[in-house]
């Protein structure tokens, strides 16, 4: 399943007020679902949007929402939704093939 969680403006405000454990996240251009990451333990979710909103990945910056979930396996949930992502649409989120 991919991340059914609410969807927040992917904005520093409201990034600021996600949480500081590992999990995964997704960020959207409008309705596209253009990436997908993990925040692995030792990493939060928090940190790796703020990277995203400072330009860490250049194809995110036109990210307009960001959703979440926890998740004590980070790369395993992660790869499930690439997975799922890859089944239905046939190719991997847009960002995710830019970073590859």
């Amino acid at each position: 399943m991919l991340i059914e969680a609410p969807r927040y403006r992917f904005t520093r405000s409201m990034a600021s007020g996600s949480p500081e454990e590992a999990g995964v996240y997704g960020l959207w251009n409008g309705e596209e679902l253009v990436f997908v990451g993990r925040a692995s333990p030792g990493a939060t979710i928090r940190a790796c949007l703020i990277r995203h909103l400072d330009g860490y990945c250049a194809c995110t910056r036109h990210a307009t929402h960001y959703a979440w979930e926890l998740s004590l396996q980070p790369a395993a949930r992660e790869a499930e939704i690439l997975n799922e992502f890859q089944a239905r649409f046939g190719r991997p989120p847009r960002c995710n093939a830019e970073a590859a």
